[in-house]
């Protein structure tokens, strides 16, 4: 391991610090998963999507309403192939 001193405001030390305390780790470890999730997460975001051509071709097709809960409907979806009650 290397050692890495950071600069921050005390409010921020104090904060991380609290963090730290109710996650049952060290600033340290937090720092790092945090790098880490980000690089992640940044690496993800540079490669393309590979979207099928007929899913880009049905893409807009049907418009849902603002109020369309998924997990209900696929609930209910599921209910009625499987025959169990809600």
């Amino acid at each position: 391991m290397s050692k890495l001193t950071l600069t921050a405001p005390r409010e921020v030390i104090k904060l991380a610090e609290e963090q730290a305390k109710r996650e049952n780790t060290s600033i340290s470890a937090m720092f790092a998963s945090y790098v880490l999730a980000k690089s992640r997460l940044q690496s993800r975001e540079q490669k393309p999507s590979k979207i099928g051509s007929l899913t880009q071709s049905l893409s807009g097709l049907v418009t849902l309403p603002d109020d369309f809960d998924e997990k209900e409907f696929m609930s209910d979806v599921m209910s009625a192939k499987h025959g169990a009650k809600s």
